[in-house]
């Protein structure tokens, strides 16, 4: 068995963890595979097809849609593929990808150069799959939980029988939440994890950081990993006041999500202001804030 791929029971037979390429790190993301079904295909297409010639893998789930989970759909273009109907568009026109994350091709061609490099292209999603699903492969069930936030179809899956739970992008990274796509909010990721929070979960598979064992771990995990979201809240709040209008825009490159932009600084300030504005979708419906004149203040 090639050292990437690990069995997550010794009850269970069936269940592996696929870790990706450099640790599932970006641009890659680990997969865990059930029976014959793969869940996201993120590990690189040289190690999906050596895990294609070990295992029979008849159907895909895609999480969601972001390229790093996509990347070796067309490796295994003879299977089934599901995806949440809400991110079903996007996989199926992976030209909506720049528009989603704010983006346009002339302001970032270094992604444009990723996503040719991997050569993602457009995959036919076969079936839907809804909140609540059991997905009944040979004797486990597998369960679909709609965690949307990071995008509005993003899933976990949850094997009823050996309570392990694949959490996609509810990574539990050190980074905290991502929400910067436009079909992102904040408000839904919050209760993605509470919903997650009440799963007692024996493992758990992180897309970004791998695999976590025991209920109170992945609870104490999924807390902290939370926390960050009000971080973030507070740390745009105290910019805020009750006399000075101010707007998302005004908090650009202040590094209130980035604590330090990367070599794709371009993304990263976009993604960070659509995460601000976020926050301020949140504070208006919580009526934290209110709108004065071009702006807003504290309520």
């Amino acid at each position: 068995m090639p050292e990437f791929i690990k069995p997550l029971s010794d009850e269970f037979e069936n269940i592996y963890y696929v870790e990706g390429e450099r640790r599932g790190g970006y641009p890659y993301s680990n997969s865990m595979l059930i029976g014959d079904y793969l869940i996201d295909t993120g590990i690189s297409n040289g190690r999906i097809r050596k895990l294609r010639r070990k295992f029979d893998i008849k159907s895909v789930i895609n999480s969601h849609w972001h390229e790093d989970h996509i990347l070796g759909n067309r490796v295994l273009k003879e299977a089934e593929f599901l995806c949440h109907s809400e991110d079903k568009h996007i996989i199926e026109d992976i030209d909506k990808i720049f528009p989603f994350y704010g983006l346009k091709v002339a302001d970032f061609p270094e992604f444009q150069e990723l996503l040719e490099g991997f050569r993602i292209n457009n995959t036919k999603i076969d079936r839907v799959i809804e909140n609540d699903e059991i997905i009944e492969i040979n004797d486990l069930r597998l369960k679909v939980i709609h965690t949307p936030g990071h995008t509005a179809g993003h899933c976990c899956f949850f094997e009823e029988k050996s309570r392990i739970c694949f959490l996609a992008d509810i990574d539990l990274t050190n980074f905290g939440p991502f929400y910067g796509g436009l079909d992102s909010s904040v408000m839904d990721f919050e209760e993605s994890i509470e919903k997650l929070e009440e799963l007692n979960m024996e493992a758990a598979v992180s897309g970004h950081k791998g695999l976590f064992q025991g209920v109170k771990l992945i609870k104490e995990e999924l807390k902290k990993y939370k926390s960050k979201i009000y971080e973030y809240d507070e740390r745009i709040l105290s910019y805020l006041s009750e006399t000075n209008p101010i707007n998302p825009d005004d908090l650009v490159k202040k590094n209130i999500i980035y604590r330090k932009y990367g070599p794709w600084e371009v993304f990263e300030i976009i993604a960070e202001k659509i995460m601000i504005e976020k926050h301020f979708e949140k504070f208006l419906k919580n009526k934290i804030i209110e709108k004065k004149n071009n702006g807003y203040i504290l309520n």
